[in-house]
């Protein structure tokens, strides 16, 4: 290998110092002079045109239908640790994903100290993630309590909602052995919640 050749031999950006995903849609993922672009016919979110991809600080880029991604950009992607996925129009569907390099595994060991333990640092967490959420600090520290406060705040703002758009509410109701038995709104919460776990 020539040394410094694409930038091989610089340090990596820490995954927890990086700003997220880019959504890339209709182009070429190519290295040009050790840095990572993007030509582009062009789709709704970027015009056409040729861009700099700043790929380390980037956990990750999502290409859409209608990429091609050369060999030295998998190259340059893997060894600074930013994942690539293809993934349909809009991420409906996942396809393939190349692993992500290995990183420090601090975040995911911070997470199972907190959850780990159940009279202090899990609750706090719950109320600090509620109050991110719900923009206020909620005043208990049962989790019963909170699931039933934020239970609270859901029907309000769905009752709300369906008063805004003129919609017929009767409530929040699902059977998960009949779904289909649901009204319209119903059946579109359960859709959306759907996707909003399958998405996370």
């Amino acid at each position: 290998m020539l040394t410094g050749r694409l930038g091989l031999a610089t340090a990596r950006v820490p995954q927890s110092d990086r700003h997220g995903v880019m959504w890339l849609a209709r182009g070429q993922l190519f290295v040009r002079d050790g840095t990572l672009e993007f030509r582009t016919a062009g789709s709704d979110d970027l015009s056409a045109g040729v861009y700099s991809i700043p790929y380390q600080t980037l956990t990750c880029i999502v290409m859409e239908p209608g990429c091609t991604v050369s060999h030295d950009a998998l190259r340059i992607l893997a060894r600074h640790g930013t994942g690539l996925i293809a993934a349909g129009t809009r991420g409906v569907r996942r396809y393939a994903s190349m692993p992500f390099g290995p990183d420090s595994s601090a975040r995911a060991r911070r997470q199972a100290l907190a959850w780990a333990d159940a009279d202090g640092e899990r609750i706090f967490m719950a109320r600090r993630m509620y109050a991110w959420r719900l923009g206020e600090l909620l005043p208990s520290s049962d989790i019963a309590a909170l699931r039933g406060m934020e239970g609270a705040r859901m029907k309000k703002t769905y009752s709300r909602l369906a008063a805004q758009y003129g919609l017929t509410w009767n409530g929040r109701r699902y059977d998960r052995q009949d779904p289909q038995a649901a009204d319209v709104p119903n059946r579109a919460i359960n859709h959306a919640a759907t996707a909003v776990y399958a998405a996370a």
